[in-house]
């Protein structure tokens, strides 16, 4: 179900494709889940520098 079903006043079937309203949502969303791709990829790859580096800075056992 489309989200704009319920709440826009001259819904109709398929109008989805050519409206405005549809797109600029679209255009929203999109930014949003960019955003939130960005946000996680940086701070993924700070923490795995972070682990990267505590694992160096550990003793290690001779392994004799």
């Amino acid at each position: 179900m489309l989200p704009c079903q319920t709440r826009c006043a001259s819904y109709q079937p398929g109008c989805h494709k050519t409206c405005a309203r549809w797109r600029r949502f679209q255009a929203e969303q999109r930014t949003q889940r960019e955003a939130k791709k960005r946000y996680l990829r940086y701070h993924t790859e700070r923490c795995s520098q972070i682990v990267r580096q505590f694992q160096a800075l550990q003793v290690r056992s001779p392994g004799w």
